[in-house]
């Protein structure tokens, strides 16, 4: 053990090659060099959440099986962002204790750990998309699902959307750069299921959709923009969007228009679209609309927000605003723990 000092190296010295996923904010493919940096506390996590970066780890050994395994891994933060080394240490060791250093199928056939503090079990979403990315990754065949997928999309009015499963959407989601896919979605989701239009949106989270569906996303809110369901779905579907100049527009929209945002509403800007909040179209309505929100869930957000290296100085500037409303002044009190009135 005194030789393995990283999850990295004990990978590799047990000959596995193995692919990294960040999972916190949505499912990214992370470097093998940006994982080591990571959790060598070299680099501050680029996606934190809940003062915790979050792992999908994908690894397998061709030359002794065609197996694979996955190990989902939470390692805690510092105020700074950097993994505490002293945690990714202890979890280490539970590893070599549980799997040998070399993974030893006689003494664990399945290379699972038992339960400890630094691993996690995704939600039903993340498993289907990870699973299906993973296949990508690794050119493997996706599964018989998304054939039913596919029928459903293409003839709406003759399939019951109840017979399509979720594996078959995140199959279909993680198949939008191949194929005619994309053209098929456009073309028929208008005429989809409201359960099937939201069901694509929750899984396009996990992916860098296209601008073309981006746009069709946009339409679709601004059709009823009344409708929280229909925003809230967009708002995930455009999670990891490129197209960041309509993504700023919408937003801004959202957030300048005569009505207060819901609290889940504010909530899921900052999950899914932390970057675009130190716009300056963005910034200050966000902030005020936080600081105004009758769940008091500014302390929460403040705190998670400032967490993100990305967006971190702007986030601090807040707190250095010279012409604070009442409300915020009183959100911020609350954040040193002042009884600000």
């Amino acid at each position: 053990m005194s030789h393995i000092n990283t999850i990295s190296e004990f990978l590799l010295q047990a000959g596995t090659d193995y692919r990294v996923f960040d999972m916190a904010r949505g499912i990214r493919s992370l470097a093998s060099q940006t994982f080591l940096e990571i959790e060598n506390a070299s680099v501050p996590a680029p996606y934190p959440r809940q003062q915790h970066t979050w792992f999908g780890i994908l690894f397998f050994n061709k030359h002794v099986s065609e197996e694979r395994y996955i190990w989902f891994v939470k390692l805690p933060l510092d105020e700074q962002g950097l993994v505490i080394t002293a945690a990714r240490k202890q979890f280490l060791q539970i590893v070599v204790e549980a799997l040998g250093q070399t993974l030893d199928k006689q003494k664990n056939s399945n290379n699972q750990l038992p339960d400890n503090p630094f691993t996690f079990i995704p939600n039903q979403q993340q498993l289907a998309d990870f699973n299906s990315i993973a296949k990508v990754e690794l050119d493997i065949p996706l599964s018989q699902h998304l054939h039913l997928v596919e029928q459903y999309i293409s003839h709406p009015n003759e399939n019951d959307w109840r017979t399509v499963s979720m594996q078959g959407i995140a199959d279909f989601t993680a198949s939008l750069p191949h194929g005619g896919y994309q053209n098929l979605l456009i073309s028929q989701f208008l005429k989809l299921a409201p359960e099937m239009q939201y069901a694509l949106c929750t899984s396009l989270e996990n992916h860098a959709t296209p601008n073309n569906i981006t746009r069709l996303l946009i339409d679709w809110y601004q059709q009823n923009p009344q409708d929280e369901k229909r925003l809230h779905s967009v708002l995930r579907g455009l999670a990891q969007s490129q197209a960041n100049t309509d993504i700023v527009s919408m937003l801004a929209l959202i957030l300048n228009s005569e009505n207060r945002q819901s609290s889940a509403t504010l909530m899921l800007i900052a999950a899914r679209h932390w970057q675009y909040i130190t716009e300056p179209s963005i910034l200050s309505p966000y902030i005020q609309q936080l600081a105004d929100c009758q769940d008091d869930i500014f302390v929460g957000l403040f705190s998670d927000l400032v967490q993100i290296p990305k967006i971190r100085d702007a986030m601090l500037g807040i707190l250095r605003w010279p012409d604070k409303s009442p409300q915020l002044t009183r959100a911020v009190g609350q954040l040193f723990g002042q009884n600000t009135p």
